[in-house]
């Protein structure tokens, strides 16, 4: 192979290993995002269920509340 062909032929192995090295490190760095991403939905999926427990227990709270009003109002209407 004549030195010219030979030099462009090495050029251009070198630019393709450094495009091959480039695609490797953005395919590892998605790969984290993908991951970070996966983490955050399991978290926020934790954090709907407490705050859907704290919902159900608020209105659990309230409907005693409202039950003990109507007894004390009951009971106050009897003193009279």
């Amino acid at each position: 192979m004549d030195p010219d062909t030979s030099k462009k032929v090495s050029d251009l192995l070198d630019l393709m290993e450094g495009i091959s090295s480039d695609v490797d490190a953005r395919n590892n760095g998605l790969a984290e995002l993908a991951r970070r991403v996966e983490n955050l939905e399991g978290q926020v999926a934790d954090l709907g269920k407490k705050f859907d427990h704290l919902e159900k227990t608020y209105k659990d709270k309230r409907g005693q509340v409202k039950a003990m009003k109507q007894d004390l109002l009951a009971i106050l209407k009897q003193g009279s």
